[in-house]
């Protein structure tokens, strides 16, 4: 009877052990795992003790003798099974309380998330992506994401996608896909997950919804090429008009100076006629005629210089640029030599410090160059003796050079309107211009990606501080 109730209990350990493994390999429940293993492991010893306890109470001593180092041996293991399962219950706690939050921030973020085999079928999907396309989880796995994708961009992402193959394994690019809301236009970047053999496992992507800005480009291109057109229009119009107001400007100067030619032939013969009543009264017409014919002489030279800074404003963008490394201190010597009487005329000390090399078209950057200079020489103040100091520093890839003179300086309310076409600081002045030089500064900078600002004082002097991208290394002089 006690052999037969041994033997019951021990097929009833070994069917629910059996039982209970069949069920975990079927649905693979972390904490079902735990529970199980945790009640084997109690089950297990509560059997044996109980095994142990029939033989003795029955007197079967010598089945004792025979089970028991078998008992010996299970029961510690069993033992051992309650706390590894304990363990791996504390364990499996952590990790779905991680796969929680996982699933809260993936359920819960505007980007797109998906999940590709390597064929290119869906095998995750976001809720944001069920929500973008209008279609349920249960719908998107198992399909290929293509057929959302527009007719016209659906080579390019078969060819971004092959590029996972080779290193970096990675890939960005944009597509207009079908949503439920229309056509939408999204950026993707991809990244591949191999195997233990090194092949391609699964696909993982994030998208974003970027229509709006999409939108924003497309407006920002169209508006750039109106203002390109227009641009280009109006440097025609400018030329145009400059180019034909010369003829008839050329021809005042020339009948002008023929004019003046024949009243000098006048007062000549004037002067070498009898005296005569009517002379007295040509003279003082003569006289009126030839300051006439000087107004008109000057106004015409500065129509001509007028004309001449718009024809050169106006070339200034359509003049092809030859971006290179330049030497920028030997550029400068250069040009200190070319304004060397000047210079000398008025007694002014040029100090030309080490300059880093740019970046930049050499023609332009001279002609910059040589406004400043030329307006630094023009503006100097006549009570010191003058002072141009040119340095310069590279810092976050770019130039900074500074045109220092010690001249009268600019007072603070014209400081904002000096580059301003045709600005003078004082018209009467006896310097001569036309206020188009830091005009011209400004616009070619403006084509070479570079700045200018005006650090100024009156009775001080100033300061132009010019930004041009650096050069990429160093060039011989």
């Amino acid at each position: 009877m006690n052999i037969i109730l041994l033997l019951t209990l021990i097929s009833l350990f070994f069917i629910f052990l059996s039982t209970g493994i069949v069920l975990l390999w079927k649905y693979q429940r972390y904490l079902a795992t735990d529970i199980f293993f945790i009640l084997l492991g109690i089950l297990g010893l509560f059997l044996f003790d109980h095994i142990c306890n029939i033989f003795e109470w029955s007197g079967m001593k010598s089945e004792m003798d025979i089970y028991g180092d078998f008992f010996q041996i299970l029961q510690p293991m069993f033992l051992g099974i309650l706390v590894y399962a304990l363990l791996q219950h504390r364990l499996h706690r952590q990790i779905l309380i991680s796969e929680a939050k996982y699933r809260l921030l993936v359920e819960n973020q505007s980007d797109l998330v998906i999940k590709l085999d390597p064929d290119g079928h869906l095998l995750f999907v976001s809720p944001s992506y069920t929500r973008l396309f209008g279609s349920t989880e249960k719908e998107l796995l198992g399909q290929s994401f293509l057929p959302v994708v527009h007719k016209d961009d659906q080579e390019m992402t078969r060819k971004e996608i092959e590029k996972l193959s080779r290193p970096p394994y990675t890939c960005q690019f944009r597509q207009r896909a079908h949503t439920k809301f229309g056509w939408r236009h999204l950026a993707w970047a991809y990244r591949a997950i191999f195997n233990e053999n090194g092949k391609i496992h699964s696909i993982v992507g994030t998208g974003r919804d970027i229509t709006d800005q999409a939108q924003a480009e497309e407006e920002r291109t169209e508006l750039l090429s109106k203002l390109e057109t227009k641009n280009k229009e109006l440097q025609s119009l400018l030329y145009i008009s400059s180019h034909d107001l010369q003829s008839p400007l050329v021809n005042i100067r020339g009948f002008s100076g023929e004019l003046k030619n024949t009243c000098e032939q006048l007062k000549s013969m004037l002067s070498n006629a009898a005296p005569d009543p009517d002379k007295k009264k040509i003279a003082p017409l003569l006289e009126e005629i030839d300051q006439a014919l000087y107004f008109i002489d000057t106004g015409a030279e500065k129509m001509q210089d007028l004309i001449d800074g718009i024809l050169k404003l106006s070339r200034i963008g359509s003049v092809e640029l030859t971006i290179q490394p330049i030497n920028m201190k030997a550029m400068i010597h250069s040009i200190t030599e070319t304004l060397h009487f000047q210079i000398q005329q008025s007694g002014t000390e040029v100090v030309i410090e080490e300059l880093p090399e740019c970046n930049t078209d050499l023609y332009q950057i001279s002609q910059v160059f040589s406004n400043l200079i030329d307006n630094a020489l023009k503006f100097l103040d006549p009570a010191r003796p003058g002072q141009i100091r040119i340095t310069g520093q590279k810092k976050d890839g770019q130039c900074e050079y500074h045109i220092t003179d010690n001249g009268i300086g600019i007072k603070p309310e014209h400081q904002s309107k000096i580059f301003e076409i045709f600005h003078r600081l004082n018209p009467e002045s006896s310097v001569k211009g036309l206020g188009l030089g830091l005009s011209i500064v400004l616009r070619i900078l403006d084509k070479l990606e570079g700045s200018i600002r005006l650090l100024s004082e009156p009775g001080k002097g100033s300061t132009f501080i010019v930004t041009l991208p650096a050069a990429p290394k160093e060039v011989a002089s």
